[in-house]
């Protein structure tokens, strides 16, 4: 009963102490002091001493509010890398912490190394996580368009236990958009090898065929259809890997490739 007293007290305190500076004639209003004297989490950690679920807890919902508040007025989120570093101090478990918190860091704080800040310390606390770095590649892939980062991050996710499939198949798209075919194609393969579901190796199939008439059209566009026929050919040399054979018409204007 006297440790919850003692941590009801000293919350109180440090809450009221902020409440009141924040209030000062000078403080009020501005953001630049919203939170700026909320205890670390270091010092939460030491006040919860035995109940630092609740205090998690508490400091999500404080999150929370804080998020949807500023989303509603001025949209000012500069505070919320530090909150959400605070629960992760308390919980370093908490998953959805850093799925959630890295995404709306990055997005909606527009602080994207903040957000891969939050992400790194997610995946040296939950090593065994898919979910965190597929969260980092997703991030890198739509919102920095480092495409090679994102390739990174989703490799790493698809070789943690439990890994969906798709992993691999965002990682496979990022190669794609970042122009190495090659290395796209190679990732299908493994995904088409490594499936004994009939719809996934279809679409592997058809993604593979894809990344084929993308390459060939763009090199037909740039060196015309005198040097297609020998550059496929040099090409198809590279790619013994394909789990399949394919038939290619060389048309004037565009070159078709089907699988067979």
């Amino acid at each position: 009963m006297r440790k919850i007293i003692n941590i009801v007290f000293l919350l109180g305190l440090v809450l009221l102490s902020a409440y009141l500076l924040q209030n000062q004639n000078e403080n009020k209003n501005k953001q630049a002091n919203e939170l700026l004297y909320f205890p670390s989490g270091n010092l939460i950690k030491q006040i919860s001493l035995d109940y630092k679920t609740t205090v998690t807890n508490y400091m999500w919902l404080q999150t929370v509010q804080y998020y949807g508040s500023h989303m509603l007025t001025d949209k000012d989120l500069h505070q919320l890398y530090n909150l959400f570093d605070i629960i992760t101090e308390l919980d370093p478990n908490l998953l959805q912490c850093y799925v959630f918190g890295g995404t709306i860091i990055t997005y909606d704080q527009r602080s994207p190394e903040l957000g891969m800040k939050l992400m790194l310390k997610g995946m040296s606390n939950l090593p065994d996580s898919w979910q965190v770095p597929f969260i980092a590649g997703f991030l890198n892939y739509m919102y920095t368009r480092d495409y090679f980062a994102a390739y990174k991050w989703f490799s790493f996710a698809s070789e943690k236990p439990d890994a969906p499939y798709y992993c691999k198949t965002f990682a496979a798209a990022a190669k794609k958009r970042e122009g190495d075919y090659i290395t796209a194609l190679k990732l299908w393969t493994q995904i088409y090898n490594n499936s004994s579901n009939k719809l996934e190796r279809e679409n592997a199939i058809k993604n593979m065929v894809v990344l084929l008439s993308l390459d060939f059209n763009k090199n037909l566009s740039e060196k015309g259809i005198k040097d297609i026929k020998d550059y496929i050919n040099e090409e198809f040399k590279k790619m013994q890997f394909l789990p399949f054979s394919s038939s290619v018409k060389i048309m004037e204007d565009t070159v078709i490739v089907e699988s067979r």
